[in-house]
This record gives C-alpha cells, structure tokens and sequence, in this order.
C-alpha cells in the first residue's frame, strides 16, 4: 500500500487529465434518502484497476470482492496493473477509457482532484463519520467534497529492540517522549552499544518528515503551492538535529551507514537499537526475525504534540463511469460491511474507528501505536506542488547528509529549485 508515485509523472499528469475532462461543471448527486441501493436484483458490473501488490494481498483482495459478488450480484473486473500505476492511469483517461474504480494515493489526490476527473462521492458513502478524520479529511476538496474514501494506511511509529536495551542496561520504560529527550537518550545509549550497533535509524525523506514540518509551524509545500524550507528556524534546528545525530554516530541511515538495503532489515539483524517505521514491517520481523524481541510505542513528540506520518489510499470513481451506482455500491461494502473481512485477510489498518474496536486493535501492543497515531497523524499528501517540493528536499538534503552541504544551504538550494521549477511549470 505504500507504492509511491513518481514526482515528475504526478505532476505532468495533471495538465493532461485536465484536459481529458470535457465538464466543468460540478458532479450533482440528487440522492434522495428514498433512492434504491443496488441489489442484487440490479446485478451490473464493475471494473477495478490496482497496482501489483504481495500475493497475500492479492489473495485479500479477490475473497473479498467474491463476498461483495455475493452479497449484490455485482460482478467485478479485476485489474492488476503490473508496470507503472500513475502512467497507466494517465494513459487511460487520456483514451476515455478509465476504470470505473481505482486505487488512488493520499499523495496523487490533490491533483486527480483539481483535474475534474473524479465522480464526487459526497453524500454517497455510508457512515462518514466514522472514519479517521484525517483519513477521510485528505480525499476532500477545498469545498468539502468527497472524492475519495480510504480503503486502509500506515502510519509510523517507535519500534525498540529490547534486547540490546536490556544488554545497554535499559528498558522500554526509560525511552523519553520527546524528539530532543529521545535524541539525547540515544545518545547516551551509544556509548552502551557494541561497535556493530546503532541507537537509533533514521531515513532521510521528506516523506517521513513532513509532520515535525507540521508541527513546528510550517508547510513546506506553502499555503500558496510554493516551497518554504527556511522561514522557521526551529525547522532548520529539527534538521541539524539529525545531522548532529548523525555525525555523533547515534543516528545512522541503513543504506549509507551500514550498507543494509532497509531499516527493518538492520533492525532485524540486531544492528540498531531504534527505528521509526511503518507497520509493513511488522510481517517481515515476524516472518525473517522470528527469535527478535521489540516493542512498539507512538513516535516521538514535537513541540510537546503527537505527531507522526501517515500513509493512505482511497477507492475513486472515473468521472465518465458508466457504472457509477455500482462502484459507488462496491466501495461503500469495501470500506464498511467487507472492510472488516479485507482488513483481517491483508493485515492492513482499517480506516473506521468502530471496526479497529471490533478487531481490537486498541489493546494490540503492536499495532496499537499505528492505530492511535491514525487520529492525529500528519497524513502524506498536500497541494499540487508537493511532488516537487518534495523531490527538491530529498535531493538536497541527502548533500547535508554526505557533509557537501551545510543544512541551511542544502534547505535553501532545495526551496530555491523547487520554487523555479514551479515557476516553470
């Protein structure tokens, strides 16, 4: 569920599906309370594209559409796209012949938005309320329509290798709240380390960062759509504090450091005492590392808030739907009567409170971390400039990182190339 688009694709996609669409004019959906739902004495059809995913997801996805069969006499078209998401899309709505459901990032949402290519799905889904708020709150526009619905996300959190804890002379317990304490811990904690470990990893992009962004008062991607690194100097600090971490030897990336491929890898290893990662970990660890003991707690504080990033993806409906009762009928079962069925066999997070409750997720020690940050989490996605804004602060801060760059340069070279390349564009 983390397959994440290309910067430059996303944003040239945007001036074509503009232009794709022939309607300028708002999507009216007079939907009375008395309207039928389809049932299965409509039957119809569906068609559905999602990118390749693990077998196991896959094999999710299908018994779950068959209950949704089932359950409506709705047929549905599964499509797994294999090679680039975004560029088959694009290719499918330049040639009118869209899918009537796809998956649509958090990320890409804003653009797809302010194309015009969306069905609004306002008042359509069942039990909105229900929903994670900031979950929901990204598929809507700035005038509150609903474009989207999140079928799942990830959100990052705190995962601590307890046996090198305990061999340091530590616990779980001792771990400090906030991001400063934290950083301060790990480095007292290195000195406890065999040569081999680090206290803690870390990953250099934007993407896991845009919420200490966020809570030290600044969007990055601007209120106007143009770049803004540099305005508040407590981002700068949160930035040289990783440096700092970095140069000290507590923080190391796995890549660069360690020359391990990803942090879960080298986690699993023993080779670091802390990472901030996602729940996709959480099969591998299990699965690779059976005999590894950690924990799992909420990402640090920033500013004395709750923060942490988080990661969705939403069913959309093509605009030019020839189907639209029944795609609307298919993600109202995915997201709400199957959700819970989808959910359980893909091991992925689902978005409603009240089915987080039924699986008990809440008092899961593992992933009840993910589940609580899904309320305030700093969800990955914003205006249309993100893309590269966001591709700007990753090929400038990795020179930061190398030591060619000091962070205050390598922040204003990126806002300086991210905002000309948004002139240009």
């Amino acid at each position: 569920m983390n397959k994440f688009i290309k910067s430059l694709g996303l944003v040239s996609t945007i001036a074509l599906l503009a232009a794709c669409n022939n309607d300028d004019g708002a999507t009216d959906n007079d939907t009375g309370d008395d309207e039928e739902a389809v049932s299965n004495e409509t039957g119809g059809n569906v068609n559905l594209a999602v990118w390749g995913s693990s077998p196991a997801e896959t094999n999710a996805l299908e018994e779950t559409i068959s209950s949704f069969e089932e359950e409506t006499g709705i047929e549905v078209e599964l499509e797994i796209i294999q090679d680039n998401f975004q560029d088959a899309m694009t290719a499918r709505f330049a040639a009118n012949n869209a899918p009537d459901v796809f998956y649509l990032e958090a990320f890409a949402a804003p653009m797809f938005m302010e194309s015009g290519v969306l069905e609004n799905l306002s008042g359509e889904i069942d039990d909105v309320d229900d929903f994670f708020d900031p979950l929901i709150d990204v598929f809507r526009s700035g005038e509150d329509e609903l474009y989207a619905v999140p079928k799942d996300y990830s959100t990052l959190a705190l995962y601590v290798n307890e046996d090198i804890l305990e061999a340091a002379g530590y616990s779980v317990e001792d771990i400090p709240r906030d991001w400063d304490d934290l950083l301060a811990f790990a480095d007292e904690l290195q000195d406890n380390l065999e040569d081999d470990q680090a206290a803690m990893l870390f990953d250099s992009s934007l993407a896991r960062h845009y919420s200490a962004f966020i809570n030290n008062g600044l969007d990055p991607a601007g209120e106007e759509g143009s770049a803004d690194f540099t305005s508040n100097p407590e981002v700068i600090d949160y930035f040289q504090s990783i440096i700092d971490g970095k140069e000290a030897g507590y923080m190391q990336n796995p890549q660069i450091d360690m020359g391990i491929d990803s942090a879960g890898a080298a986690f699993g290893a023993n080779r670091a005492a802390m990472m901030m990662e996602g729940n996709w970990v959480i099969s591998a660890l299990d699965q690779e590392y059976s005999d590894l003991n950690y924990a799992v707690i909420e990402s640090p504080t920033i500013n004395g808030e709750e923060q942490s990033m988080t990661f969705s993806v939403g069913y959309a409906v093509s605009k030019d739907s020839e189907n639209r009762d029944e795609a609307i009928s298919f993600i109202n079962y995915m997201t709400n009567a199957g959700l819970k069925q989808w959910s359980e066999l893909s091991g992925t997070l689902p978005p409603r409170g009240s089915i987080a409750d039924e699986m008990n997720l809440f008092d899961n020690p593992v992933l009840a971390p993910h589940v609580l940050a899904a309320e305030y989490g700093t969800v990955w996605s914003s205006g249309e400039s993100l893309p590269v804004v966001s591709a700007a602060f990753d090929n400038y801060f990795q020179a930061a990182i190398n030591g060619n760059m000091t962070v205050e340069e390598a922040l204003q070279a990126a806002e300086d190339e991210a905002n000309a390349e948004l002139d240009r564009r």
